[in-house]
């Protein structure tokens, strides 16, 4: 009887401990939870402004505006027919060409004199009131490119990305410039070429190749600025860093000629002309003095001129750059369980377009990782809360003092009874106790 119990407190004992390890231990989840809750919150800031940092293109209105006027930067995505060579893309019906370019460019003209008159009205205007606007457009072909200096070959790129570009292409994508400069838009030379920073080390070795010639399809360019486009995590992933080009729309007509140029009778109902062409994207940046005013304006024209419906088109898209990173603007397009995934099928997308839609999935991934980590940063603490103002585990170790109080050795006992008892007869005593 003595033996088994003492194997029965030895049970009672480690049972009390592991309930008292247990309990320590749950004691300190909360601060770790608070700890990660913290850690996560600060590495998810961090790669947010990381990825935004990265997306230059998406933030031409913000550089461009001043104090006085606000702008809002637009996209139009058009399809174009595809070309089995990859020369440039022609144009369809429903699409964008050149003519069509024009019309949107005087749409849009008379919509921002409308717009600005009507904002400044019982105000004084002047030079800085934000009455510029700007636009350009442009389209994609692929080819093979040789690089020479002094006529001496340098090297070649298999399949180059040639962007053909007109407008204000370089303000309404601020580039970082290795050497050089863009293309001039106004009496610029229609043979001169800017590589991107992957081109000119494939093709020379070096970004310091100002006055160099690049050969495309037949036809000679004289490299003229060097630019770099995106060197990060998304643009490696989306195809921004593979080697580039950029020319002059109009040359994109010329490359898929092959460099002909056919005079009055030779000309072939094979000649490609630049108003053949297919304009595959389309940006611009107008004023916004109230929310908004700069989209509609620019459906407006579109609808006016081009016949485009929001809800039946299926040739061309919209893309609201200016505030796309903003969290209510990235809850409407993604939530409940929506994609960045084009909705007109057959669209060119480029490449800056791409990498903006993959910075915005990570947008939303890091900003759910905040949101769970918030959540856990508050049960952490209201756990901390509880444990520092609940009870305490009924399982806690005596002080000697309480084991003296709860737990009298076996002599205390007989001195207690003895008093107690004192009085009765032994046999009783002993029977007692």
């Amino acid at each position: 009887m003595h033996k088994g119990s003492k194997i029965g407190r030895f049970f009672k004992n480690l049972w009390a401990t592991l309930c008292r390890r247990c309990h320590y231990v749950l004691l300190g989840i909360p601060f770790v939870l608070v700890l990660a809750g913290i850690t996560l919150n600060i590495v998810s800031v961090i790669r947010i402004n990381q990825i935004l940092d990265g997306q230059t293109f998406q933030y031409a209105a913000e550089l461009y505006e001043n104090n006085k006027m606000k702008y809002r930067k637009l996209t139009v995505l058009s399809k174009a027919l595809n070309q089995a060579d990859e020369s440039a893309p022609r144009s369809l019906p429903d699409g964008l060409d050149l003519e069509k370019v024009q019309t949107i460019h005087e749409g849009l003209a008379e919509k921002e004199a409308s717009t600005n008159l009507n904002s400044r009205r019982g105000q004084t205007t002047d030079s800085e009131s934000g009455d510029l606007w700007l636009d350009c457009y442009s389209s994609t072909a692929f080819y093979r490119a040789y690089g020479y200096i002094d006529k001496t070959e340098q090297g070649a790129v298999d399949r180059a990305e040639i962007v053909g570009v007109g407008g204000e292409y370089a303000t309404l994508h601020p580039f970082r410039y290795e050497s050089g400069g863009f293309l001039q838009t106004v009496d610029g030379d229609k043979y001169a070429i800017v590589l991107n920073t992957q081109m000119a080390w494939n093709l020379f070795h070096s970004y310091e190749v100002l006055g160099a010639d690049v050969e495309l399809n037949g036809v000679m360019y004289q490299v003229v600025g060097v630019v770099n486009d995106g060197d990060d995590m998304l643009a490696e992933a989306t195809g921004v860093t593979k080697p580039r080009a950029y020319i002059q729309f109009d040359q994109l007509a010329n490359l898929a000629n092959g460099g002909i140029i056919p005079h009055g009778e030779q000309e072939t109902e094979n000649y490609v002309k630049p108003e053949n062409l297919g304009v595959t994207c389309y940006e611009t940046l107008l004023t916004d003095p109230i929310n908004n005013i700069a989209y509609n304006d620019l459906v407006a024209v579109l609808s006016e001129n081009l016949g485009y419906s929001e809800d039946g088109n299926t040739t061309m898209e919209i893309i609201n750059n200016t505030d796309r990173f903003f969290i209510t603007k990235l809850y409407s397009k993604y939530f409940p369980l929506k994609g960045s995934i084009s909705r007109i099928d057959g669209i060119q997308v480029p490449y800056y377009e791409r990498s903006a839609r993959l910075a915005e999935e990570y947008v939303v991934f890091w900003a759910e990782v905040i949101f769970v980590s918030s959540v856990v940063i508050i049960c952490g603490l209201c756990a901390i809360y509880s444990t520092f103002h609940g009870r305490k585990t009924k399982h806690a170790r005596p002080t000697e003092d309480e084991e003296e109080t709860t737990a009298p050795s076996k002599e205390k006992k007989i001195q207690l009874f003895s008093i107690k008892n004192h009085d009765k007869p032994i046999e009783k005593v002993l029977t007692s106790f």
